[in-house]
């Protein structure tokens, strides 16, 4: 009987953050809140044990991996991939929506995906970027639990790269705070691909 590695994914997205403005933020470093003590028990007992844990460069990703580990539990070192940030939003970053030029705005939410912010990035690009960082954590750590704690953006590029589609149309999918994503790669010799077990899970 033959046997065939499976690489298995942990999506989480990262705890609300505390934006009392309303600002725009991606790469803007904003705090998590931890509020619900009962609901970060739910997510990390959920998690696996052994996983390779996988987190941003910023501290909402960090500080919500760190806190869905086990109490007193060791903590194994988090491999911070700055390529898994969220989307850039340039000059607009801690900004509200309201301040930004309406002829500007309007073109962006017109074209999300391709429409680039003043010295950012658009969405297309972050999930290249992402996409890249993902399939090559993939390869490096195959055949094994990985736990990572990202952002929505991030999330949906993610499954745009698994599914082959345009980023665009993972713009429908919801990823609300601390829900889970499974993912899976099945490196069969005959047939590898993925398998997409579910998306957005609240716990």
């Amino acid at each position: 009987m033959s046997s065939f590695a499976i690489t298995r994914w942990w999506l989480i997205r990262h705890a609300p953050v505390h934006n009392p403005d309303g600002v725009i933020y991606g790469r803007t470093d904003l705090p998590a809140v931890f509020d619900d003590d009962a609901l970060l028990g739910r997510v990390g007992a959920a998690l696996p044990k052994d996983a390779i844990r996988v987190a941003s460069h910023l501290v909402r990703s960090i500080d919500t991996l760190k806190r869905l580990a086990p109490p007193q539990a060791e903590l194994p070192d988090i491999k911070v991939i700055p390529a898994l940030a969220e989307q850039d939003f340039g000059t607009w970053e801690g900004q509200r929506w309201a301040d930004i030029p309406v002829d500007q705005a309007r073109t962006f939410w017109d074209d999300y995906a391709g429409s680039v912010p003043p010295n950012g990035e658009s969405f297309n690009q972050l999930a290249l970027r992402a996409g890249k960082a993902f399939q090559a954590l993939t390869t490096q750590y195959a055949g094994q639990n990985i736990v990572a704690v990202l952002h929505g953006g991030t999330i949906r590029a993610v499954l745009a790269s698994i599914l082959g589609i345009a980023p665009a149309t993972t713009l429908s999918f919801d990823v609300a705070p601390l829900a889970i994503t499974r993912v899976d790669y099945l490196d069969a010799p005959d047939n590898p691909g993925w398998r997409i077990g579910s998306v957005n899970v609240a716990l």
